[in-house]
């Protein structure tokens, strides 16, 4: 017989051992401890206050995979996932709506097909975890955390999604992460999860309770470097300089096509410089626009012009986001570039996006095939913007910072940042720009505001993301808000940016990759183990 034979036969034979206890729970009260589970982990994405749901919101569906089959457990897990992506992406409805004239129906059955895309996520790291408790009684601390974690960040999404980035306003939580990144908080809110469900279930094996206690062990230090950090943080930007900071939120609403600028100004005299000039009489030593309309800087002379010469009469710098266009061998090359000016009017700094949205802003490779070329057309083909990719970091030097800038999507890749932030983070400053209002009035502006302050912690460095259309923040290295605008509005803020030279940099910016492969590599261990218990099993059957 064949090994994938042999092995399939030891997962239905698994299968239908399971199947015969899970009587004990009939399948639509699976079900509803599924849903349940998935509002609980979902609901913080939409009011943050209620970070604690998260740490607990796994008990639930931990009992509704209780001696369920693997099948039976691919279901609960998927539909646990499909209902919390549906709350925390909410916001797709709108997405999908300003993507073209879609119907009502068509924009629902559109999201629906995300949330449950995303959803299976979670049923596949669920079927994991269950095929592992399967032939490891008493490893749930571990094997759900890594199983969850594990087949979460393998799985191919729009963007990598991280539970830690609804705790944003729980910073005793948060501030581990600058050791083990989202993924160690993650799994720090999966394992507190799996501790009360071991304890609510009542195992009296003593090996048991000594993997609990070590579990309370481990939480309580990740709480009290928490506590710790934040106290160390705060005590120590008391004595740090002050950077005034100029932030632009122009509100300015979306649009596939270039529009004019508004009546009384132009595109040498946007409404954004006007603001600017404000903002330096007012002291701002640094003036940033963020990801909006195009403003045709890289087009024009006249503009490059203009912009040069309002600067250096008003001695400020100003930072903002255009869309560059070069030609590269004969053809036309596009870019999604920020610019640096400084308070004389010269160029000094430029920054090409490196991490380009799919069917955004490229369409993956996979996509292009025939056929799906045809469909992902008909969904995409007005919102494509084909863009290049720029092919390194940059900084941008102001005023004794390093300012570091990303764009929009970016925010999305903890790897991708700490690699910018890299092994010198002395005197960086993260900066966002986004156009956020492809999703209109929801949650999802403060879900990507609350996933930059976590970068900001992960990297511990100063923050600063300017939204569009709001709510912009600047945050500092703990994650605790120093300056912020509201949402959906137009906005001129003078933020004072702590800062100092010396600090910034953490063990994850320098080693990002160590947390995942450590990960993946326990994991890797229990498989292994797994699959030799089954191994041992099979041969004592034959012996009998």
């Amino acid at each position: 017989m064949s090994r994938q034979f042999i092995f399939s036969q030891a997962i239905d034979d698994a299968s239908v051992r399971a199947d015969s206890r899970s009587r004990v729970l009939p399948l639509l009260l699976r079900l509803v401890l599924a849903i349940t589970a998935g509002v609980l982990v979902g609901i913080p994405w939409l009011s943050p206050a209620l970070f604690w749901t998260a740490w607990l919101g796994w008990v639930p569906l931990l009992f509704a995979l209780r001696h369920a089959g693997l099948w039976g457990t691919l279901i609960v897990g998927w539909t646990a996932g499909t209902v919390c992506f549906a709350i925390a992406s909410h916001w797709m409805l709108n997405f999908v709506g300003h993507l073209d004239d879609y119907s009502a129906l068509l924009t629902v059955l559109l999201s629906l097909g995300f949330w449950v895309y995303a959803g299976l996520a979670l049923g596949l790291g669920c079927l994991l975890f269950r095929w592992l408790t399967l032939h490891l009684q008493g490893w749930e601390l571990l094997s759900f955390p890594l199983s969850l974690v594990s087949v979460m960040a393998l799985y191919p999404l729009l963007f990598q999604t991280h539970f830690a980035e609804a705790q944003a306003e729980f910073l005793t939580g948060l501030q581990g992460v600058d050791l083990l990144g989202a993924k160690g908080l993650d799994m720090m809110m999966l394992l507190c999860s799996v501790l009360i469900y071991r304890v609510l279930t009542g195992s009296s094996r003593m090996h048991a309770w000594r993997a609990n206690a070590l579990a309370v062990f481990v939480l309580l230090c990740w709480f009290a470097y928490g506590a710790f950090s934040v106290a160390h943080w705060d005590a120590q930007m008391e004595d740090w300089q002050v950077r005034r900071i100029g932030l632009v939120q122009p509100n300015d609403a979306v649009s596939l096509k270039v529009p004019e600028p508004p009546k009384g100004f132009s595109r040498e005299n946007p409404e954004e410089m006007a603001a600017t000039l404000r903002l330096a009489q007012a002291g701002a030593q640094l003036v940033i626009w963020p990801e909006a309309r195009y403003k045709g800087y890289f087009d024009h002379f006249s503009v490059r012009q203009a912009y040069s010469k309002a600067l250096a009469q008003n001695g400020v710098g100003l930072v903002f986001h255009d869309a560059e266009k070069r030609w590269k061998d004969g053809e036309e090359v596009f870019y999604n570039t920020v610019m640096h000016i400084d308070r004389q009017g010269n160029e000094v700094g430029q920054y090409r996006k490196m991490r380009r949205m799919p069917f955004g802003e490229y369409r993956p490779a996979f996509f292009s095939l025939p056929g799906l070329d045809w469909l992902t057309t008909q969904l995409f083909g007005e919102f494509l913007r084909p863009l290049a990719a720029g092919l390194e970091h940059a900084e941008f030097a102001v005023d004794g910072m390093r300012l570091v800038p990303k764009v929009c999507y970016e925010t999305a890749f903890p790897a991708d940042v700490a690699d910018a932030i890299g092994n010198d983070g002395a005197g960086k400053v993260l900066l966002f720009v986004s156009q956020d209002n492809w999703f209109g009035e929801t949650t999802q502006p403060f879900q990507h505001r609350a996933m930059s302050v976590v970068r900001g912690v992960e990297n511990r460095v100063p923050m600063i993301h300017l939204i569009n259309n709001g709510p912009s923040i600047v945050a500092a290295p703990n994650g605790r808000v120093l300056a912020s605008t509201s949402a959906f509005s137009r906005a001129e803020l003078m933020a004072d940016l702590r800062f100092s030279p010396t600090a910034g940099g953490s063990l994850y910016s320098r080693y990002p990759g160590i947390v995942e492969w450590l990960i993946y590599g326990v994991l890797a261990g229990l498989c292994i183990a797994a699959i030799l218990s089954g191994r041992r099993r099979s041969g004592i059957e034959v012996e009998r």
